[in-house]
Order: structure tokens, then sequence, then C-alpha cells
């Protein structure tokens, strides 16, 4: 077992410990929040919501208290953010985000991005992309997205082709030119990819949702070499881009009890260039 297989395994027993600690953190806010220094995150079930519950908090220690609502779709967290009952969430990476923004029209904003679990190719089946075979069966998420991201990753592979007038970030398994496999493509809600890996080839599976069924990064077929526009973002109505509180999370991400959290607890994360710049001494 790797060092990296040993860290996952001892993240999945620590998430008792961190429901736990969010129910504290419950209790302290209910008695804090007339002073206003109560924040409310949402994020999704796993590494995001850990790193807020494990790392974050530490290092807000003693300024401010968070509290932290799961959630297990990609539906929900902005909503709730629109509706006011969050402050902020972290689910979503730049593209999602101005695919909701444009769609709805709501004034939300990514104010800076975090450490990235990267989006990977899972199978139960096969070990390497040679491996891939006439009519192989492929799980894709299907927002439009990360659907698109993940036929990119197909493109880099040179398992498919798509039709070059459409642009990449807007590609659909409609949009297929060449398919030399005959391979069939599954679009499912990307919280149920984990589950189709009895059933498929290959699955796409964003790494939120990898980590929080068990699998691990050195389990994945490939992992996505994940550019800026994929980073996961804090997000925040955009009246409260400037507030004292967004930059109270800021600094927490960027300090150094955060920093040892990340190196200790999730490596293989993508780190934004803000926080290597952040974290140079550190290192």
């Amino acid at each position: 077992m790797t060092n990296h297989q040993t860290n996952q395994k001892t993240k999945r027993t620590n998430r008792l410990r961190a429901a736990v600690l969010g129910a504290v953190l419950f209790l302290t806010a209910c008695g804090a929040e007339e002073a206003g220094d109560v924040t409310v995150i949402g994020a999704t079930s796993g590494p995001y919501s850990d790193q807020l519950n494990e790392g974050v908090q530490e290092a807000l220690e003693g300024t401010r208290t968070i509290r932290v609502v799961e959630f297990n779709d990609y539906i929900q967290p902005n909503r709730s953010l629109v509706e006011g009952s969050i402050d902020a969430n972290v689910f979503q990476h730049g593209l999602f985000l101005a695919n909701y923004t444009n769609e709805t029209d709501e004034p939300l904003v990514g104010v800076f991005s975090v450490p990235t679990a990267p989006i990977g190719l899972y199978s139960k089946r096969h070990d390497a992309l040679t491996d891939v075979s006439r009519g192989h069966r492929i799980a894709l998420p299907n927002d439009p997205v990360n659907l698109a991201r993940s036929l990119r990753q197909i493109a880099s592979y040179g398992w498919a082709t798509f039709d070059e007038t459409v642009p990449p970030e807007a590609w659909t398994e409609r949009d297929v030119v060449d398919n030399p496999h005959d391979l069939v493509f599954d679009t499912l809600d990307a919280a149920t990819l984990p589950r189709t890996l009895d059933d498929v080839d290959f699955a796409f599976i964003n790494g939120n949702y990898a980590l929080a069924s068990g699998l691990t990064f050195d389990e994945a077929v490939a992992l996505e070499e994940t550019p800026d526009d994929y980073l996961i973002q804090f997000t925040v109505a955009e009246e409260d881009a400037s507030s004292d509180w967004v930059e109270d999370v800021r600094r927490a991400y960027a300090s150094r009890a955060f920093y040892d959290y990340t190196r200790n607890e999730t490596p293989g994360y993508v780190i934004p260039d803000w926080l290597k710049e952040a974290w140079h001494d550190y290192d």
C-alpha cells in the first residue's frame, strides 16, 4: 500500500470525526451568530468539506467560526447560496460557475481557487489507456461543463475526434465525428459515477466524488492535468466579494496551518498559482 493510499484510508476514517466536529461547530455557531463571526459554507461531501472542517477551521481558530453544510449534488449549493441559506460554497470550477451564471443571471463570483482534486478515468476492468477496445462503454458526467471536460480527455487519448467547428468546452457526445472503437457513451449524474464501475469499462469521475467513494488517485487509469479553468472556486454572492469575512477565509487557505494540512492529508491535489506563491516560504 502506498503512502497516498494510506492517507486516503485515514481520510475515510476521519470523516466520522469530521461529522462530530461539524456538530460541535453547529452548537458553537448557534451561540456566536449574534456576534456576526459565523460563516456558513456549503461544500460537496468529501475533500472540499474535509478541507474546510479539518484545515481551514484550524487556521481560523480564534478569529472566526465556520459551519459546513454538506451537499451531495451540483445543484443545491448554488441554489442555497442564491437563497441566502449559506454564505459561500466550495464545489464548482470556474467554467461550471460561468455556465451557471450565464444560464441564471445570478450574481455569484469565484473569489479565489482552492486545492483541487483532479477528474480521473477509473476502471475495475482495465489498467491502461491502451486497453480500450471496440464497443467499450464509457460513463461520463451529464452536466454540460464536466461532460465536455471528459470528452476533451477522450480526444487527448486519441479515442475519438470531435467537430472542430464546435468549441471544445461545449462538446457533447453528439459532436463525435470519428469513433474508431465504436465507444458507447453513457452520461449520468456525476455523484453516481463511482457506482457504475461494475457495469462499464471506464468512468470519468470528478475528484471529490472519487475520493468520497473510497477511490484513490493511485487507482486512476489516467488523471487530468487540470488547467486553471477547472480549479475549484470559493464562490460567494457578488456583493460579498470584498467582505472582511471572505478575506479572513482567504488568509486561512494561505496560512501555514492549511499548507501543512494540504501537504500531509491531500497529496496529489492541484495547487492554484496564488497559493503556490503564498506558500513559497513554507516549502
